[in-house]
């Protein structure tokens, strides 16, 4: 008897003490989940930025056009904020050619999980009739 009671009290001591070690590791498991999504999102900013834009013409009083660029950055990372984010713009004709590209830089901070304002005042080539525009760089804030 003395056998059974001694071998139930080391299963029940082993499964506690089993089950009190994997409630222990859990927080460590998503600590370091978490960890690896920092890193992922300071490494790879481009996987987490993306721009959508349009263009305008704008008469000023003197009557020479103005164009400007305009539309929002989004930055879909869950914890890492960005800034200085360098747009790449392509310029095309009639026929789908590359006509022209331009960078610009905006001078922003773009925190976590949002969408951001931009505007730029541009010059594209006369022949152009659409163009592209993406996120070609992005630097992670410490």
């Amino acid at each position: 008897m003395k056998k059974r009671v001694a071998i139930a009290l080391s299963i029940f001591v082993f499964f506690f003490v089993s089950c009190d070690k994997s409630l222990n590791q859990k927080p460590n498991i998503a600590e370091e989940m978490n960890y690896e999504s920092l890193v992922q999102e300071k490494d790879s900013p481009l996987l987490f930025m993306d721009v959508e834009a349009k263009i305008r013409n704008a008469r000023e009083e003197t009557d020479n056009p103005s164009i400007f660029l305009y539309g929002t950055i989004s930055n879909t990372a869950m914890n890492t904020k960005f800034k200085d984010v360098v747009l790449l713009v392509k310029y095309y004709s009639v026929t789908n050619d590359l006509i022209e590209t331009a960078e610009f830089v905006v001078y922003k901070f773009f925190e976590p999980n949002t969408r951001t304002k931009f505007e730029l005042n541009v010059h594209p080539p006369n022949a152009m009739r659409t163009f592209d525009i993406e996120v070609k760089e992005a630097r992670a804030t410490n």
